[in-house]
């Protein structure tokens, strides 16, 4: 394995908001270690005006972007996503073979990701992964990050849940950590911006009802993603004192779809508000003030029910995580919707949010990530071995 004055060189790739968000806390100790020899690269949304130049974010919080690859998302149909993964994987090999780490330390399940853990792969760098085990069904992620596992050599899951799929996928125990969630080391440690402070920045009132609204793509239901976010608008219509906070959706095939109709949406609405991204910190702020969190975001997943607030988790996008009581689900159909609102908004369910407990951690990950990869670095065996489990019961 190379070495630069004896450190390991990990490279850290991060291709949207949510995800760079997540990895911050542990990018920021990886570069306090002496340990390590930390290069960041930006890729995919981060780098699109439409997404709202999210690598911007990075460089305000005084972290080196040390290449920025862009891979041309132009296009988000399902042809458009083809082709801009094809260009990941060409670009970061290019990359990679000039700039060869010791480890390539990834997280989650976007196409991006999964190309480059394509072009690390074949040139054989081992490569560190976060958040694998997990499931989303109603997505072509589910696809997307079981596949980075098996292509990975050191795994990071968020619960021994997770941590058992992941060994179930034929990983050796021995290679997986459950280590809990990034985002509990931000909850844990990000300065709230006052409420003033923040209303005057994003436009928007915080003054109950207040609801964010997340709703990324679904690729795998007979309703598309259109139809879904329409019967969502059409019961947000029906709550006309309620006070929304829009996010955009990601780049995912349609996201573009998605945006104009949030846009077009928005434009008639007078208490609502559109963002292209809050970053991490305007995002945790935010959920502090805000009542209740509609969607299919994993956020109103992992994120909203340690502020032991409401969340509204609609259609199947989420399927297979572990969910906290605080999270009602719900049909994709407007009349549901609405049921599901006015339940999060009632007396009895918000008291029975009170009593959430946590579930994916202490807010110790990106410290344990830090100290296994200094320990297991200098002796990784790239040789993919299948580690079977026993399935005797199922016979």
């Amino acid at each position: 394995m190379s070495k630069t004055k004896n450190k390991i060189k990990i490279c850290v790739v991060t291709g949207s908001r949510a995800e760079y968000g997540l990895l911050k806390p542990l990018i920021l100790k990886l570069k306090n270690d002496n340990s390590y020899n930390v290069r960041l690269v930006a890729t995919a949304s981060h780098l699109e005006k439409k997404y709202g130049n999210t690598y911007k974010e990075i460089e305000n919080d005084k972290i080196k972007i040390d290449e920025k690859i862009n891979i041309k998302l132009t296009d988000s149909s399902a042809d458009g996503v083809n082709k801009s993964f094809a260009i990941c994987v060409r670009k970061f090999s290019e990359y990679f073979s000039n700039n060869r780490p010791d480890i390539l330390l990834v997280l989650g399940d976007r196409y991006e990701i999964l190309a480059t853990s394509i072009a690390a792969y074949i040139l054989q760098i081992p490569i560190a992964h976060i958040n694998g085990g997990e499931a989303t069904s109603g997505t072509l992620d589910e696809g997307f990050r079981h596949s980075i596992t098996k292509l990975s050599t050191l795994h990071f899951t968020s619960t021994e849940n997770y941590r058992q799929r992941v060994i179930q996928l034929g990983e050796n125990p021995n290679s997986v950590f459950n280590v809990g969630v990034l985002s509990v080391d931000n909850i844990n440690n990000f300065k709230t911006i006052e409420k003033k402070d923040l209303e005057k920045d994003i436009q928007f009132n915080f003054s109950s009802p207040s609801a964010i609204v997340t709703f990324h793509p679904v690729h795998t239901d007979k309703k598309s993603s259109v139809e879904q976010l329409n019967e969502l608008l059409s019961a947000l219509d029906k709550f006309n004192n309620l006070n929304i906070l829009f996010t955009k959706s990601n780049a995912d095939i349609d996201g573009s779809k998605l945006n104009e109709i949030l846009s077009h949406y928005v434009s008639k609405r007078k208490n609502s508000v559109l963002v292209d991204s809050l970053g991490m910190q305007r995002f945790l702020s935010a959920l502090r003030y805000i009542d209740i969190m509609i969607g299919n975001s994993s956020a109103g997943i992992v994120e909203m029910p340690y502020f032991k607030k409401p969340t509204i988790n609609i259609g199947d996008r989420q399927n297979g995580r572990l969910k906290a009581k605080s999270i009602i689900d719900c049909k994709t159909e407007a009349k549901e919707i609405y049921k599901a609102i006015n339940k999060s908004l009632s007396k009895e369910f918000l008291k029975q949010c009170e009593s959430v407990e946590s579930i994916f951690g202490d807010g110790k990950a990106s410290e344990q990530i830090v100290k296994i990869i200094k320990e297991k670095a200098h002796q990784l065996n790239l040789k993919k071995e299948f580690f079977d489990v026993p399935f005797n019961k199922y016979k």
